[in-house]
């Protein structure tokens, strides 16, 4: 009898030791230069505010929702909820996060309550990052598809190129802010499996009887249900 070599999740898998948080992302990794950077701003001189819970929880520090928005800015995450999602599975924002996860209202408000602040900081951010050699993160952030067309073999910019870049800043800042403020009145949550299929047990016996149906024939076609939002 031969064995399968084929590697597959094990989902039973337990550490005798909890793996360490900052051994979630590597040395090298991009999530490293935007904690690094924000570290070194001083955030009340900048401008930011910081908004204490309604019910009287720590509220989110400023630092920490900063490097939040400048990993959606640099991602082209455009959505508090879209970011307040990638918060809990995007494993480097987690590790940026410190593995909080904040709510998209609260991010929602720290971009309202914050934006001049906010504009400075993603303007700055994208200079610090050209000038540390971090090319690509700096074209991920602004519209740089056509700069990328007209890079050598090498992958560089020449100087007028990287001039267009940075005056196209402002311009790309503020359609991230619109976006991210057309994106709250318009969108309703995040989809979530309906209450009764939560249990992995009912789940299963869902997915079997769907199953069943389709192989006799008896199912062609399934409507989506209504989903259950956040």
């Amino acid at each position: 009898m031969v064995l399968s070599r084929d590697i597959r999740a094990d989902y039973d898998t337990q550490y005798m030791f909890p793996p360490a948080l900052e051994d979630w992302v590597s040395e090298d990794h991009p999530a490293r230069f935007i904690r690094e950077f924000v570290d070194l701003l001083d955030l009340r001189e900048l401008g930011f505010k910081h908004h204490d819970s309604i019910d009287g929880a720590p509220g989110y520090a400023p630092d920490l929702l900063l490097k939040v928005w400048i990993y959606g800015y640099l991602k082209n995450i455009r959505s508090s909820r879209f970011l307040e999602e990638a918060c809990r599975e995007h494993l480097s924002l987690v590790w940026l996060s410190g593995n909080h996860a904040p709510d998209h209202n609260t991010l929602w408000r720290f971009t309202r309550d914050n934006s001049a602040a906010l504009k400075g900081v993603f303007k700055q951010v994208v200079r610090v990052a050209m000038d540390s050699g971090l090319v690509s993160l700096a074209l991920h952030a602004v519209d740089g598809t056509k700069l990328r067309s007209r890079t050598s073999a090498e992958g560089l910019l020449d100087r007028k190129d990287v001039e267009r870049l940075l005056n196209e800043l402002d311009d790309s800042i503020d359609e991230m802010l619109s976006d991210v403020e057309k994106n709250e009145l318009a969108e309703s949550g995040e989809y979530r499996l309906p209450s009764e299929l939560a249990d992995r047990e009912s789940l299963r016996g869902k997915l079997r009887k769907t199953l069943a149906q389709m192989d006799a024939g008896s199912c062609k076609k399934l409507s989506p249900e209504s989903p259950r939002r956040a």
